[in-house]
This record gives structure tokens, sequence and C-alpha cells, in this order.
């Protein structure tokens, strides 16, 4: 033990007549630490984005849904299969089934409202895609479409959480609902 301090007296020595600190004992790590560098939050400009470059961000508003141009999208899946039918229901399961129900009529636990129990948890209840007064038998394909990838009122938007084939699944589900399939709109009236 004696002799070992005569030695670590002679590193520190030789160390600190190289120019190190003599209690830098974490040599040589230290250099990183000094010589690090580092940026604080908006002390640098930030990469300007490439020539070209197109945002992945699929938001659209919501105001599209009602527009003659979001009236006119139809489903691609005009006459969809069981795999597609399936998907559409695993998606509405995952993601609609919450706030519209198991079968789309509501009373969905989330957005459930019980005035005798003083709960009240969304101000404007989800509305029924299925049974009587479903929204969905006056809504076209696309207002149906740009509803799930756009969201609502409240309802968030899924337009990241699914791709298209998926979401137009949801819809030609929904149309398989009890009061759900689309009434076209009556012709308008002659003028004669």
């Amino acid at each position: 033990m004696l002799e070992l301090r005569p030695r670590l007296a002679m590193i520190g020595a030789l160390i600190a007549g190289l120019g190190f600190s003599a209690p830098a004992s974490a040599f040589p790590w230290d250099w990183d630490m000094v010589d690090a560098q580092f940026y604080r939050a908006y002390e640098w400009a930030m990469m300007t984005l490439p020539d070209g470059a197109v945002t992945r961000d699929r938001y659209v508003p919501n105001s599209d849904r009602m527009t003659p141009q979001g009236q006119a999208l139809t489903n691609p899946l005009t006459a969809p299969t069981a795999a597609d039918l399936a998907t559409g229901k695993k998606m509405f399961d995952v993601y609609c089934q919450t706030c519209h129900g198991v079968d789309g009529k509501g009373g969905a636990p989330v957005t459930k409202n019980d005035p005798a129990n003083n709960i009240r948890r969304y101000p404007i209840p989800p509305p029924n895609l299925s049974g009587a007064g479903a929204i969905t038998a006056s809504r076209s394909d696309g207002y149906l479409y740009l509803t799930i990838r756009n969201g609502g009122a409240i309802m968030p938007r899924y337009g990241a959480a699914m791709t298209d084939h998926e979401m137009w699944a949801v819809v030609a589900y929904i149309r398989t609902m009890e009061g759900a399939a689309a009434t076209p709109p009556a012709p308008p009236a002659d003028p004669q």
C-alpha cells in the first residue's frame, strides 16, 4: 500500500505537468465535458425544408364535408367484400364503438349522459348511426368519410389512425347497420 501512493503522486504530477487539472480523475473523459458543443433552445437557426417537400398532415377543414366536392365523394368499395366489412367492423369496434355504441345506437359508457345520477359527460351526445332516426341515412358516403377523417364537433379526427381503405371500410360497415342505408334525396319538383 505504501508503494502505491508514490506512484499515484507521480501520475498526478505528470498530469498536472501536461496542463490538465489535477482533480480531473476521469482522464481522458473530462475532455468531452469541457469541449462539448451544446445549444440552448432557439439559439440557432432552424433547418429549412428542402425544395419539393410536402406535408404529411392530411387534415382538411371540417367544412369540406358540407361542400359539393365532399358530398360528391363516393365509396370506392362499391361492392364491399366480406374482408372489407370485417376490416370496417374491426375499425368501428376500435375507434367508433366507445362513443357510438356497439350497434351504433349510442348508449356507450364514454358518452352516456345520466341526468338522474347527475352525470353529464358530453354536452353533445353522438348521433345515432343506426336504428330509428339514424343520421347516416341522410348523409352521403363522402360526408361520413370526411367526418371519420377530419372529425366533427367533439369527435376526434382519425385520418392519422386509419388508412383510406380502412376509413372507407368503416363507411361500408356502417351502411350494413339497421336503418343506415343511404337514402337518395328526392328529385326537385318540376316547376310547371
